[in-house]
């Protein structure tokens, strides 16, 4: 084999490698892309076996996406942030950004949730599950349709029928409403005894304090 044919040949498997590697880094961009979307347009948190299962990819090269991802939020100052929760992963707002965001969407003030709906939101979020008449029975008032809003918002879902005459059914907060207020879990609520008030004899149930981290109706 001349010298020619030789070069040629090493020329050509070169090319070849750069070609294979980069129809693999096109894939893997795309698949970047397609996570990222699939998460994005998502209500809810994604879980990863299922997303792999839908892109037809091992599990742990979905995770290895997944963790980029992540990394890429962190690494390009992103607004958003990817949080990976027990496998299931969404975006939210990155943590020191929510009262930015709060204010510029001004939530509170446009009335997403009136004073009354955050009272009931706070006696369900400390005493949950929980029955209406329970919730009323605390406030004083009829909250039924307060409940039904909130559970049209996606804030509060059904946990089930208390066994008790009647099985009234109980409710209790979602993974929406520790999204909306910044929340990892509910163990990060807020201490109960902050809410007391001088006398003790009143219990101011809210969160005023607390960052909401997006548009509820979103």
């Amino acid at each position: 084999m001349s010298v020619n044919n030789l070069f040629s040949n090493e020329l050509n498997n070169k090319i070849d490698d750069l070609y294979q590697l980069r129809i693999k880094t096109d894939d893997n961009n795309s698949l970047s892309a397609i996570t990222e979307a699939i998460l994005f347009s998502s209500n809810e948190a994604v879980d990863e076996k299922k997303l792999a299962a839908f892109l037809d990819i091992e599990l742990n090269k979905m995770l290895d996406i997944l963790e980029n991802i992540a990394i890429s939020c962190i690494e390009e100052h992103r607004g958003i942030q990817l949080q990976n929760k027990n496998g299931l992963w969404r975006f939210i707002t990155k943590t020191e950004l929510g009262q930015q965001v709060a204010s510029f969407l001004e939530v509170r003030r446009h009335g997403n949730l009136s004073q009354a709906a955050m009272e009931v939101l706070a006696i369900i979020a400390y005493n949950q599950p929980i029955t209406k008449s329970y919730i009323t029975q605390i406030r004083g008032i009829n909250s039924s349709e307060i409940v039904e809003n909130l559970l049209e918002k996606n804030l509060l879902t059904e946990s089930g029928y208390l066994n008790v005459p009647g099985k009234p059914m109980t409710y209790k907060t979602t993974d929406k409403f520790l999204i909306v207020f910044n929340l990892k879990s509910l163990s990060e609520l807020p201490d109960i005894s902050k809410f007391i008030s001088e006398n003790e004899s009143e219990i101011d149930l809210n969160f005023e304090n607390m960052t909401i981290s997006q548009n509820i109706e979103g």
